[in-house]
């Protein structure tokens, strides 16, 4: 598959770490120039570090663009510096999102409410946006968590595919400080990984990366609109999987 990403231009929001970090150091593995997207300047040098090694070294194929997805003008200077260093637009990977505390309905307030209403849906809806002309030049793919069929509808004639993918919970830092500040958490975290249908264990960013890496190739030209489930048959079980 290395060839199918050579000088192609790939943009991956959250790619400071965990799925997102692993997403761009293998799609720069397989040949491709990466923009790096995040808020936190010291991880995005070290994931750029990582892209540049496995690459050859090459320091002209990857660039960081550090700032919050939710404003506005981050979103525009993700996309104009990406055309400025590259000229056009092949892949965007609207991978950032945050998970709020593990609270009740009770005790959830309107400021994180809001804050993840942003961040995970409204800003990579209007990052899409900003990209969709470079995407109908390059008759490239996005991925995007909400408003897939939608968009993969509205984006087809224009020769854009639009795919979301659905992991199940992910073995990485961020998710672990989240739910399992506690040990009441942590244990139940631990009975969840338990008991996922194929092989008892979370998935890994790695994983989900070969994922993302396999839909955006040409080998998965002619699938748009769908929410792939990348969780190891826990859809499937329902009920008999419990956090």
């Amino acid at each position: 598959m290395s060839k199918d990403f050579k000088d192609k231009v790939v943009v991956i929001t959250g790619a400071s770490s965990g799925i997102g970090e692993c997403t761009a150091i293998l799609f720069a593995q397989h040949g491709a120039n990466v923009v790096l997207c995040g808020r936190d300047e010291q991880k995005l040098s070290s994931a750029l570090q990582k892209c540049q090694e496995k690459s050859g070294g090459n320091v002209d194929k990857h660039v960081v663009v550090q700032g919050d997805i939710t404003d506005s003008r981050v979103r525009r200077r993700i996309i104009q510096q990406t055309m400025d260093k590259f000229g056009h637009l092949d892949v965007l990977v609207s991978n950032a999102g945050i998970m709020t505390e593990n609270i009740s309905l009770e005790d959830a307030t309107e400021e994180a409410f809001d804050l993840t209403i942003s961040t995970n849906v409204k800003a990579g809806f209007f990052l899409i946006q900003e990209a969709i002309p470079h995407l109908e030049k390059s008759q490239g793919s996005c991925r995007l968590y909400d408003v897939t069929k939608t968009y993969a509808l509205g984006l087809a004639p224009k020769g854009i595919r639009v795919i979301a993918i659905n992991p199940t919970a992910v073995s990485f830092t961020r998710f672990e400080r989240y739910y399992c500040n506690e040990e009441e958490s942590r244990v139940s975290y631990l009975k969840y990984a338990s008991q996922q249908p194929l092989y008892r264990r979370n998935i890994t960013p790695e994983e989900q990366a070969q994922t993302i890496l396999f839909l955006a190739s040409p080998a998965a030209s002619f699938i748009t609109g769908q929410c792939v489930n990348v969780d190891g048959g826990c859809s499937l079980a329902g009920p008999q999987v419990e956090y």
